[in-house]
């Protein structure tokens, strides 16, 4: 399962719904920022957990990979992304999950 979505300010956005029949569990992401002046905090939350944060740098772009799956919590929970408020920053993020029972 593929998800895509474009971030522009600090509230927690949906990046993958729950499947109430499935775990959806994180096999890459990457995240790309158009900020000219600052590095961008990236946090990535399974439900309300955070599974990982990072800094993009200015103008920059992080891709990570897990060969081992990063396991979702709970089948029907959401995967969510939120960055720093930074006026005018657009965080472009694009996952790959892996869908099982």
């Amino acid at each position: 399962v593929t998800a895509y979505v474009t971030v522009t300010t600090g509230t927690p956005t949906t990046l993958l719904a729950g499947d109430a029949d499935h775990f959806l569990d994180l096999l890459e992401i990457s995240c790309a920022t158009d900020s000219t002046v600052a590095s961008t905090n990236f946090l990535l939350t399974d439900d309300s957990t955070t599974v990982r944060g990072f800094d993009i740098p200015v103008s920059g772009t992080v891709e990570l990979k897990f060969p081992v799956p990063l396991p979702q919590s709970a089948k029907g929970g959401a995967w969510r992304v939120d960055m720093e408020d930074i006026t005018g920053t657009t965080l472009q993020i694009g996952a790959l999950f892996m869908k099982h029972k």
